[in-house]
């Protein structure tokens, strides 16, 4: 089973789970009052069970390999689930995309452009520095990426795809608009270990390629308890 199906699993489970579970345990019971203190660690009254993130970014490619030297950033679309395990910890789920112009192709190949499929699991927390601010970070545990190069000059080659993984590092800025809509920022370093098969000595120019996004989107959210708490509060 590939990532991305899993994601799609896990995708309808959560779904389910917050139908059955996001709305009936709302209330507080009876004769127990929500403790409204707030730190920069902890919210209580700003607790959430799922988050949904659509978005774009720009990515930026850097460093000594085949990305950094070969492609330059066009433009890219994220979409996120996240689900809070306790409190503000949570465990996210992402799909997205991001394009790429090739400015090098005596070092890359014949092709003009290249666009990354990107399906990762990642794991963060939220810290909350003002009342209607959210500070996220978060890093991936699990991935595959999907290169697709196209555009080749050569017209019998349609498209040519190469596989990786994906270590992300990412942190997210959100605004709060309302209780459960924001817009955010966010920034990532991303490093892509490829498995392109090419000669011993370009081995370390290929094998790796590193690239930055800066992105903005919107966040939807659902439910006011986190899981956890829901079985044990």
């Amino acid at each position: 089973m590939t990532l991305r199906s899993i994601i799609k699993a896990i995708w309808f489970i959560g779904l389910g789970l917050c139908c059955s579970l996001g709305f009936a345990q709302e209330k507080q019971p009876e004769g127990v009052t929500e403790d409204t203190k707030s730190s920069f660690f902890n919210s209580q009254e700003r607790q959430r069970f799922f988050a949904f993130m659509i978005g774009g970014h720009k990515p930026f490619t850097s460093g000594d390999n085949f990305m950094g030297e070969g492609l330059e950033g066009k433009s890219g679309i994220d979409f996120k689930v996240q689900m809070y395990i306790y409190k503000h910890l949570f465990v996210g789920l992402a799909t997205s995309a991001s394009y790429f112009n090739v400015t090098n192709q005596e070092r890359l190949g014949n092709y003009r452009k290249s666009r990354i499929a990107e399906n990762y699991v990642y794991v963060g927390y939220e810290f909350f520095p003002t009342d209607q601010l959210r500070l996220g970070l978060d890093i991936s545990v699990d991935s595959d990426l999907d290169y697709k190069n196209h555009g080749f000059s050569n017209s019998n080659i349609a498209e040519q795809h190469d596989s990786g993984k994906l270590n992300r590092y990412g942190l997210y800025l959100q605004y709060e608009l309302t209780k459960h809509f924001m817009i955010y920022i966010d920034y990532s370093y991303n490093v892509s270990k490829m498995d392109i098969m090419v000669p011993s000595e370009l081995d370390n120019f290929f094998s790796k390629g590193t690239y930055h996004t800066v992105g903005l989107g919107l966040t939807f959210s659902i439910g006011s308890r986190d899981l956890i708490s829901r079985f044990v509060d």
